[in-house]
């Protein structure tokens, strides 16, 4: 039987996703959708973290998820989600004035992806992206990091690729800019494992080695009156956010 892709994991723990991920920060929709926007598509919408950020300034969105069980989340809270991917995107061209895509380039088959994102933008229209990440520059997020990595060292390396010319590559897209928006996560602290859950690296995890990363995490941040009081924890985070101009 061929294995489930790792992109489409995600869907086993959507609850978890939706209960536990953190929210996307208004300045981030902001920076990504240009003003006189009419209609974004948003890729990889999941549960709709970034869908409801965006429909809060009043454009319209259609959100493209692959998974059915994300979205069916995202569905119920009320969005237009159309069951697709990156690679094929099922709307017609130079419809869009913008396309996002919150904490998921990394999953998309770029050679395939840059050219579909660039097909349904209108010329001159707007592709942003970006991670909606914990803050590594914090001390106990490092330590918490480093806790979670330990356990899986290969699943990081999208971290470290030049992004910029990833996407102007192949001369769809040009002007890259980056930009970094740090905030704050909140989330009650019984909720601490489903936050883990609902991501790849550890959800991919042999159950023992998911559990002691569970225990490991949750004596950190638990060290850290700054970061948890026991019954709410506070966690910083960061949006590393980029956009690009379709030629």
């Amino acid at each position: 039987m061929e294995a489930t892709p790792r992109r489409l994991t995600f869907g086993a723990h959507a609850d978890e996703y939706e209960r536990a991920r953190p929210e996307w920060p208004a300045d981030v929709a902001h920076w990504f959708v240009p003003e006189d926007a009419r209609l974004v598509v948003e890729l990889g919408a999941g549960t709709g973290k970034l869908t409801r950020a965006v429909a809060a300034l009043g454009v319209p969105v259609v959100a493209v998820e692959p998974d059915p069980r994300m979205l069916a989340v995202l569905r119920a809270g009320g969005f237009d989600g159309l069951q697709g991917s990156a690679e094929e995107i099922p709307i017609d061209d130079a419809e869009a004035d913008a396309v996002v895509a919150g904490s998921c380039l990394h999953w998309f088959d770029l050679e395939r992806a840059l050219p579909e994102i660039h097909r349904v933008l209108r010329p001159g229209g707007r592709f942003g992206f970006g991670w909606n990440g914990r803050n590594g520059r914090h001390p106990t997020i490092a330590r918490m990091n480093e806790a979670i990595y330990s356990a899986a060292p290969d699943r990081t390396r999208w971290r470290d690729r030049d992004w910029e010319a990833e996407v102007t590559a192949g001369g769809l897209f040009r002007d890259v800019e980056h930009e970094v928006f740090e905030h704050v996560h909140e989330l009650p602290r019984h909720a601490l494992d489903a936050h883990l859950w609902s991501y790849a690296t550890i959800a991919s995890l042999p159950e023992e080695e998911r559990e002691r990363v569970f225990v490991d995490v949750a004596g950190v941040v638990d060290a850290d009156p700054e970061v948890s009081d026991g019954e709410w924890l506070r966690l910083p985070f960061a949006v590393s956010a980029y956009r690009a101009t379709c030629v």
